[in-house]
Parts: structure tokens; C-alpha cells; sequence
């Protein structure tokens, strides 16, 4: 930025150059001796040279700026398709009792946490602190899921691929879909073993479309609801993040708190801190 902001001064300088010299002959005045031809012919090829160079440093920021992009979307698709294996392996893992066989078709509960063990050395990744889009959304409010018997056996097939489609919908950035598909889940399966999963992404959803009173009832829900999911610590620290978008500083500063005192040494007690350090400098306690 520093050299592209040279060779624009440069050429500036070269250019009132040339145009003191073009204005001084164009008005008959003569405040120093007229250059030769060969002088007025390098200091035009210089100024074309330095313009040349300027194109070219935009050229390179340009895609500078695309690859990093590019790097940022890859790293948020890498973090939502491990989500779906750490899903994936607790849905696929068997119970085993001390000195007993394994029971067939029995599944073990959750223990994969991906906030203490899976982004402890990725502290970018967990959880994807989004920026909110800059324009508004048009996602809106659904009714919040409400806990009951299922009236008749699902396929495990169709819950996990109900799931996968509205997963695979906040993958592609279609946030005002994978807010209705994660919500018809937990309405469809409320007691799904992906049922705190998608609590989660539902407030993303509404987080990242900057709905944030709609984001932060989502996630209070997951923790009310799961509050034994490894998808809770997580939900905690995007309340704190919530609250500070609201502008609710105390609220925030609690929830930021919290986790730290619960989650000490992790990489959500790491980004608490960050936030909490934010809202020092910008005054906000």
C-alpha cells in the first residue's frame, strides 16, 4: 500500500512537471530555459512507466484481496464440514459397558467437545466469529420449537438428511434457508441427537443476518434446553457477542465472564477475553 501510494506520488509530480512546462510555453512566459526535446520526451515516458506500474500494484491488491477471501470462505467450509464428522462420529459410535460386549445398534451419548479439544490449537475456528452482513436481511422470525413425543417412528435416514440440507444451506450462505430448514428440524425431530446442532446454527443464521434479538433467543434456548451439548460453551460466548451487537454492555460483560470462569484455558476463554479487551478500550466499562 506504502509503495503503490509512492509511485502515485511520483507520477503526480511528473505530470505538474509537464503541465508547468506545456502552461509556461502555452503562455509565452519563460521562467527558465525551455527543456530539449530528448528532456521532455524521458520525463513523458517516465510519467507513463510510473502509471503503468501504479495499474499494475492494483492489479496485484486486487487479487491479493480475492485470495484472501477465497482463504477466509475455505476456512469457514472446513469448520462447518468438521462439525458435521465430530456429528457424524458420536452418531456412529457404539456404548460399550465395563467387561460387556457392545450393544448392536446402540449409540454412545455425545463427548466430542469441538470447543476443548477439536479448535485448541485453531483459535479462529471455534466458534466462527462472523462479521454481521451489511445490509439487511430478510430472514425472519419463526416459532420456536416446543419439545414433544414424535406421533409416529422417522427414518434415521431422512433426519440425518433433513439435517444435511439445512447444513448444506448455511454452507452456501443462504442464511434465510437454512434458517427455515433448521427450524422445520427441530420442529420435525425435536428430539434429534442433531437436535442441539442445529439449535445452534439456527441462531448463527439469525447472528450473521444481524436479527440479532431473534439470534440471541436461539441460542438461550440451546443452552436451556442442551445445556449438557458440547454446542453450549459456544452458544454462551455468542450470547456475550449478541449482547455487545445489542449494545446491552452489561449483558455482554456477564456472558463474556461466564465463559471465561467456565471454560478457562480454552480457545472460547481466549476469545471472551478479546472481546472483553475490546469493550475496555472502547470504553464501555
Amino acid at each position: 500500500m506504502m509503495m503503490t501510494e509512492g509511485i502515485r506520488n511520483k507520477a503526480m509530480v511528473a505530470s505538474f512537471v509537464l503541465a508547468t512546462m506545456f502552461s509556461a510555453s502555452a503562455s509565452g512566459q519563460s521562467p527558465a530555459p525551455a527543456p530539449d526535446s530528448s528532456t521532455m520526451t524521458n520525463l513523458v515516458i517516465q510519467v507513463q512507466e510510473l502509471q503503468d506500474e501504479l495499474r499494475m500494484l492494483r492489479g496485484r491488491l486486487e487479487e491479493q484481496t480475492t485470495e484472501l477471501e477465497n482463504l477466509k470462505r475455505r476456512q469457514r467450509d472446513q469448520y462447518l464440514d468438521l462439525d458435521r464428522r465430530i456429528s457424524d462420529m458420536r452418531n456412529a459410535q457404539p456404548v460399550t459397558g465395563a467387561g460387556q460386549a457392545t450393544t448392536a445398534g446402540a449409540q454412545q451419548a455425545p463427548t466430542v467437545s469441538p470447543t476443548e479439544n477439536a479448535f485448541v490449537d485453531a483459535p479462529a475456528d471455534s466458534p466462527e466469529v462472523r462479521a454481521p452482513m451489511e445490509t439487511a436481511s430478510d430472514v425472519v422470525a419463526l416459532e420456536q420449537p416446543e419439545a414433544q413425543s414424535q406421533a409416529a417412528p422417522v427414518s434415521a435416514a431422512d433426519e440425518k438428511a433433513d439435517y444435511d440440507r439445512a447444513f448444506q444451506a448455511l454452507k452456501e450462505l443462504r442464511y434465510a434457508d437454512a434458517a427455515e430448514e433448521f427450524q422445520s428440524f427441530l420442529e420435525k425431530y425435536p428430539n434429534s441427537e442433531y437436535a442441539d446442532n442445529a439449535q445452534y446454527w439456527l441462531g448463527e443464521s439469525y447472528y450473521v443476518t444481524r436479527n440479532y434479538d431473534i439470534a440471541l433467543t436461539a441460542f438461550q434456548t440451546l443452552i436451556k434446553r442442551f445445556p449438557d451439548s458440547s454446542k453450549s460453551p459456544d452458544a454462551l460466548l455468542k450470547i456475550g457477542y449478541t449482547h455487545y451487537e445489542l449494545k446491552q454492555w452489561d449483558s455482554a460483560r456477564a456472558a463474556l465472564t461466564q465463559v471465561q470462569e467456565q471454560y478457562p484455558d480454552t480457545t472460547l476463554s481466549r476469545l471472551a477475553e478479546n472481546r472483553l479487551r475490546s469493550m475496555r478500550m472502547e470504553g464501555h466499562y
